[in-house]
């Protein structure tokens, strides 16, 4: 029976034709533990005839043959055996970084990820200690909304003028009030009809007691 293989879902394949070398993912945090850089040897074998094809140029055929025999037998394709190889030997060197959860089955790191007194990773066994920090903060939270929320927040406030957001004047923004923070100049103008001399509405173009066009 074939043996299960692990960290198959977080593992970042970083070989290429000089070497071997994976990186390792948690499946909680997502940090990575990377195996240690393996050298090719058939790489190192192909760069060796390709410098003696160089100094012998095409007088030599055997040597350009190999050439492309390490090309077709080299870290992919049909050499996959050597890197199946190395592969096992990375999960082996990173296992001890990595703990297998009981009950969801994923690869979590050990250091940050595992309650080991239960045998199981955080998002299925947090500790407690950390579960009752975060109750804790939640109810601060919530009392301090419902606090805020017993408050007057509006006793200062002119509800009934609209408030002015950009200054008319030097075109400056201000968060409300009587005058610019800018510039000093009056956010807030009274205007009165021409005609009847009433007092018109921030934002008004006709007064409301004649008719007349402000």
């Amino acid at each position: 029976m074939v043996a299960p293989v692990p960290f198959t879902g977080n593992v970042r394949d970083m070989c290429n034709e000089n070497g071997f070398q994976w990186e390792f993912h948690c499946n909680r945090c997502n940090n990575g533990f990377q195996s240690p850089f393996e050298q090719n040897i058939a790489s190192r074998g192909k760069g060796l005839l390709r410098m003696a094809g160089e100094w012998f140029g095409g007088k030599v055929e055997t040597l350009s043959s190999g050439v492309e025999d390490f090309n077709r037998y080299s870290w992919s394709g049909e050499g996959s055996a050597t890197k199946d190889r190395h592969f096992a030997k990375a999960v082996e060197l990173v296992r001890p970084n990595f703990r297998q959860c009981r009950a969801c089955g994923r690869w979590v790191c050990a250091q940050f990820c595992w309650n080991n007194d239960v045998g199981q990773c955080m998002e299925c066994s947090p500790l407690i200690a950390e579960e009752i920090a975060r109750a804790q903060s939640d109810a601060q939270r919530y009392q301090f909304r419902e606090k805020a929320f017993e408050q007057d927040w509006t006793s200062h406030q002119n509800l009934a003028e609209v408030p002015k957001l950009r200054c008319d004047s030097c075109g400056g923004s201000t968060p409300g009030g009587k005058f610019c923070q800018h510039c000093g100049q009056a956010l807030i103008k009274e205007v009165h009809c021409t005609q009847c001399g009433t007092k018109a509405s921030p934002g008004a173009m006709f007064c409301a007691q004649c008719g007349h066009q402000l």
